[in-house]
């Protein structure tokens, strides 16, 4: 029933006015789904791997953020800067990202952070922290540096930020799913890769 599934899904992002991402897993069936979800309009993202960290304070001496200035922020004004950096790197919806960051920032801070590195008074990278109710884990999200300030160790100090803060929470475990480009980085520092992982999104929807 998987192509019946599929257009039920279709159907209510369509009636609802929402864009649609489909997550699919290494271990997902049917075998052919991503060639359905492909028939169906979706259009595939870039396949990242899901990466699972055990936290200790062992751990965060590999992510080691000392020399950079990385601030939690808790504002309209940290998340346009955080929009900013993704405008920058070329991402796409960033109008429609700020808002939906704007909008749990309001109704339930604790489910989330954001933390920016800064150069002066420019934000040049960033990235947020989950935390799922009921679970002793924690998700890393959204890391990105802006395409002037790489290869200087901000997408690390930026990690560490944020384990920093999941290990001060109570968390034990971190995930995130990790791009082609961030798997080396995270790889060396004890993150291990699980299954991998690529959305499809259908919309935006007129």
């Amino acid at each position: 029933d998987a192509d019946d599934v599929i257009q039920a899904a279709k159907a209510l992002s369509a009636a609802r006015g929402y864009e649609l991402e489909w997550k699919l897993y290494g271990h997902d069936t049917p075998s052919d789904l991503a060639e359905r979800l492909l028939a169906a309009g979706f259009e595939a993202d870039d396949q990242e791997q899901v990466m699972a960290l055990p936290l200790d304070a062992e751990t965060l001496t590999a992510f080691d953020t000392t020399g950079y200035d990385v601030r939690r922020v808790v504002d309209e004004q940290g998340l346009a800067d955080y929009a900013e950096i993704a405008r920058e790197i070329g991402r796409k919806r960033t109008d429609e990202e700020l808002q939906r960051l704007s909008a749990t920032l309001r109704t339930a801070p604790e489910s989330m952070s954001v933390h920016i590195a800064y150069v002066g008074s420019e934000p040049v990278a960033g990235g947020r922290l989950y935390f799922p109710a009921g679970g002793g884990f924690a998700e890393l999200a959204g890391g990105r540096t802006k395409t002037t300030h790489r290869r200087r160790g901000l997408f690390t100090a930026v990690v560490g930020s944020r384990l920093a803060e999941a290990y001060a929470r109570g968390r034990t475990l971190v995930v995130t799913d990790a791009l082609p480009t961030s798997e080396p980085i995270l790889g060396k520092r004890r993150f291990r890769a699980v299954v991998s992982t690529q959305p499809f999104i259908y919309g935006p929807v007129p």
